[in-house]
This record gives structure tokens, C-alpha cells and sequence, in this order.
């Protein structure tokens, strides 16, 4: 029985293939790029992180993993609405789980949708919404094991910046999954690191601000690159560097409940709260996702479908077209409890929120402060990466475009594991040999 190389994946999210010359200039990336296979990555539609760090470690779209959107359907809740947190939500089998079965050990830092993730021996989840728990503590301890929790999590919790709307989590993230690393050695290790999403957010697609974030990124890399050569594990390690989608930047916001809202589909309270609804859009950036009131008459529906080829055909709304969940299921593999899926033109963010006026431009007063988004189909904008660099890559290889569900395919066949569920096929083209199985 061969024993697999140790296997280290980072989600440096948001990076394009666009990125990987300036990185290259970078001490770390460097040292990683010399010598590693390289791979365009066609992302899982919507192109928002949830869905697509989901399909990273199932090798599954959404319409089999259950993980449609970032946020879980909450209507009336808006922005405070809960994320798909919970690892009990994915549906099907993760790589942590085979691996773990496999007697190899593992880790996950920051990685979505891993709260109570079963098959991870060393447990920091990810928590987009934290108003769901009743603060820090509270959230961690919900969320992982007690030895994750008093080992790495309490004694670090004062580097993570409470005060902060973005970027409170990156101190915490860089240092936690280095002390996991180097006090671990896990078999199989995931790290989600944000910093270049998060400037692409805020300052567009490109930029100064972008490079800046890579930069912050490199030096994690870095001290991951340390870790590994004082625990004398660099030579049996495969690094592979992913990412999660692109990103385009903002023109407008096509806010679809407060349209639904003017034309009747969708009521309130006096106070303004939600009272109920009849079709309501569920945002996921740069697309968004239509259900229907449970119960809904068939003449009400007529008057809800004819309310959506208007959307389509009015060029103030910018949607470039609204598929059926069947048409998505079939395209894209996304399927989910709604009825249809919008998609709007590149640089469209399809709103949520009814309080806004139905369209804001550039340049509007009320323009909000968001510069960069996603969640549009994968075709638009930059494409994300796929790097593997070690023992097992074919130094100077080009696998060309693929698509992200042969990521867990290739992650498994590293390790000599069957992911049973997975739909992707391994990028052989990337791999020097084939490793033998446990």
C-alpha cells in the first residue's frame, strides 16, 4: 500500500487567470508557479463562493449538493438572511468524509458551508451570518469539536476585528491555518482566504487595489511554504491553488422586489416589514432566483409570468434573460426550490432589496458603495484558477479550460480516494503519475 502525498488546497477567492503574471512577480506565488500545472477553470453557475466552494469538495453542482446560493431562503430578512453554514445542508458525500474514512487526516480553515462538517479533524468553520449565533464563542462553539475550539479557535479569537464589516476574519484566517498546519500536518488540508475578493468588491475588477490583496495573499503563502519546509514536508506535498469565480464590475442594480413590490406582488407591513408575497427574488449578485408563494392561483401566476417577459423586454432592467429551473438544471445543473433563475447583463447586480428604487445607475446619489460583484454566469468576466504544484504535477503543464467539478476529481485521485457522487473527471494532463490507491 503506497501512502498518498499530503495534499494542501488553497482558495485564494475571486483570482483570475488575469492575476497569474503579476503574481508571478511574487516571492511565493513564485516559488509556486515555477514549477506547477496550471488549468482555466469554468465555474458553477451562480458564480457566487458558496455554491462553488461546495461543488470543490463534492464534485457536485447544485442541483445535487443542495447549495443553490450563499444565503438560504429567508424571506423578509434581507441582508440578515442566514448563509448555508451548516454542513449537515450538502447532500451528498464530501472529500473530507472519504478521506477521513480512509484513515487520513484532515483540516478545514475558513472553508464554506463546514459548520459541524463530519470527516474534519480540525475544525475552523466558516460564518458569514453571524446574527444567527449570540456572539463569537457562541458561534464557534455551535459550529466545531471542543478540541478545535479550545486549541485553535478561543486563544485566537481576539485577532479576528469585531469592528469590522470586511476583512475582520483575516488576521485570524492567515494565523490560525499556518498554527494548523505546522501543529497538525494534516493529510488533507482546505484554506479559504478572501483578501482579493474582498478588494474587488470594494474597488472593481482591476487595479492597484487588486494587486495589493495578492500581495497580502502572498505572504500567507509564504508562511504556509515555511510551515511546510521546518515540518520537512514540502517534498511530499501537493499545494494547489484554486479559486471560486471572477468578478465584473458594478453598472447598476435592477432591484426586482422593489418592482414587485410597486406592481402588487409583493406586500408589506405598515412598520415596512415583509407581510407576504407572491413571487419574490432571492439575490445571489450578478443573478438571482424567483419563488413562488405556496398555493398561488393560476391566474395569478399568468399575471407573475407576464410581469417577467415585460423584465425581460424592457432594456431598463438590463436581464438578459429568465430561465425556468428546468432550463437551469439542464444548462448548468442548477436546480433548487425556486421557479426561475434571472440573468442579468454583465455588471447588473439583480437586488433583493424592496426599499431601493427598481433601478439605480452609476453616478445616482443612491448608488451604493459596491464596485465589483458576481454571480453571473460563468462565461462572463475573469476565470478562475486551478494551480498544482508537487510531487504529483507535471511542472509546466497546461490542461487549457475545465471545468471546477474535475477539481475533487483530481483532489481524490492525489489521494488514492473514490468520491462517489462526483460528476468531474481527473485532469490527468496536469499529473505526473498516477498515484496508487490506499
Amino acid at each position: 500500500m503506497t501512502v498518498p502525498n499530503k495534499l494542501l488546497v488553497v482558495s485564494v477567492d475571486a483570482m483570475h487567470t488575469d492575476d497569474i503574471p503579476f503574481a508571478r512577480t511574487l516571492p511565493a506565488f513564485s516559488r509556486i508557479l515555477e514549477r506547477a500545472a496550471i488549468a482555466e477553470i469554468e465555474g458553477i453557475y451562480p458564480s457566487v463562493t458558496y455554491p462553488n466552494h461546495t461543488a470543490q469538495i463534492t464534485g457536485c453542482p447544485p442541483a445535487r449538493s443542495g447549495i443553490f446560493n450563499n444565503l438560504q431562503f429567508q424571506p423578509g430578512r434581507g441582508d440578515a438572511s442566514a448563509w448555508f453554514w451548516d454542513a449537515s445542508m450538502i447532500r451528498v458525500p464530501t472529500l473530507f468524509e472519504v478521506a477521513h474514512r480512509a484513515g487520513l487526516s484532515t483540516a478545514a480553515v475558513q472553508w464554506p458551508v463546514t459548520g459541524n462538517a463530519s470527516g474534519v479533524d480540525h475544525l475552523v468553520p466558516e460564518i458569514a451570518c453571524p446574527q444567527v449565533f449570540d456572539g463569537l464563542e457562541d458561534q464557534y462553539l455551535r459550529t466545531t469539536d471542543a478540541r478545535s475550539y479550545e486549541t485553535y479557535i478561543r486563544p485566537n479569537l481576539p485577532l479576528i476585528h469585531a469592528d469590522r464589516r470586511k476583512g475582520k476574519y483575516f488576521d485570524f484566517v492567515n494565523h490560525v491555518s499556518a498554527e494548523v498546519l505546522r501543529a497538525e500536518r494534516p493529510d488533507v488540508m482546505f484554506v479559504h482566504l478572501v483578501e482579493v475578493d474582498t478588494a474587488r468588491h470594494a474597488g472593481g475588477s482591476y487595479g492597484p487595489h487588486v494587486e495589493a490583496a495578492l500581495r497580502e495573499v502572498d505572504a500567507t503563502l509564504g508562511t504556509y511554504l515555511q510551515v511546510l519546509e521546518g515540518n520537512g514536508d514540502l517534498d511530499s506535498t501537493n499545494i494547489v491553488l484554486v479559486s471560486d469565480h471572477g468578478h465584473v464590475d458594478v453598472e447598476q442594480h435592477t432591484n426586482l422586489n422593489a418592482l414587485f413590490l410597486e406592481r402588487g406582488f409583493l406586500r408589506l407591513h405598515d412598520d415596512g416589514t415583509l407581510a407576504d408575497w407572491d413571487v419574490f427574488c432571492l439575490g445571489a449578485g450578478l443573478s438571482g432566483q424567483l419563488f413562488l408563494a405556496d398555493g398561488l392561483s393560476a391566474a395569478r401566476r399568468r399575471e407573475v409570468e407576464a410581469l417577467l417577459v415585460e423584465i425581460e423586454s424592457d432594456p431598463q432592467y438590463r436581464v438578459e434573460k429568465i430561465w425556468t429551473a428546468e432550463e437551469t438544471l439542464r444548462e448548468y445543473g442548477l436546480d433548487g426550490p425556486f421557479q426561475w433563475v434571472v440573468e442579468s447583463e454583465p455588471g447588473v447586480i439583480v437586488g433583493m432589496l424592496w426599499e431601493r428604487r427598481v433601478v439605480v445607475r452609476t453616478g445616482d446619489e443612491d448608488f451604493p458603495p459596491l464596485r465589483g460583484a458576481h454571480g453571473h454566469a460563468p462565461r462572463h468576466g475573469g476565470q478562475p484558477v486551478f494551480i498544482g504544484a508537487g510531487p504529483d504535477f507535471a511542472p509546466g503543464a497546461d490542461a487549457g479550460r475545465r471545468s471546477m467539478l474535475d477539481e475533487p476529481a483530481t483532489f481524490a485521485h492525489l489521494l488514492g480516494l473514490d468520491l462517489p457522487d462526483g460528476e468531474g473527471t481527473v485532469v490527468t494532463s496536469m499529473l505526473a503519475a498516477v498515484p496508487a490507491a490506499i
